[in-house]
């Protein structure tokens, strides 16, 4: 795969775990304004284990990070002969 592939592989798996993330807190705390506007939770929420509680959003994050870091380390050795590129 070529530097860029993995950069734009990168940078969809970055963008697809701020989205989770983003929509499980949206979730968690919308729920929590539900129960605390019947009166069932009275106290705002502890820290909550979004990142335990789906798997995804740690997975997406560890392929970004593993697709950045392939990216950096990619480069292709040009020979001075031809000036053609050997993958």
């Amino acid at each position: 795969m070529t530097r860029l592939q993995l950069s734009v592989i990168g940078a969809a798996a970055t963008f697809i775990t701020a989205l989770l993330f983003t929509l499980e807190r949206i979730a968690a705390y919308t729920r929590w304004h539900a129960l605390v506007a019947t009166g069932v939770w009275p106290e705002e929420p502890a820290l909550m284990d979004i990142l335990a509680q789906n798997w995804f959003i740690p997975l997406f994050g560890f392929t970004a990070l593993i697709c950045f870091f392939m990216a950096g380390n990619s480069v292709k050795a040009t020979t001075m002969k031809t000036g053609t590129t050997d993958l």
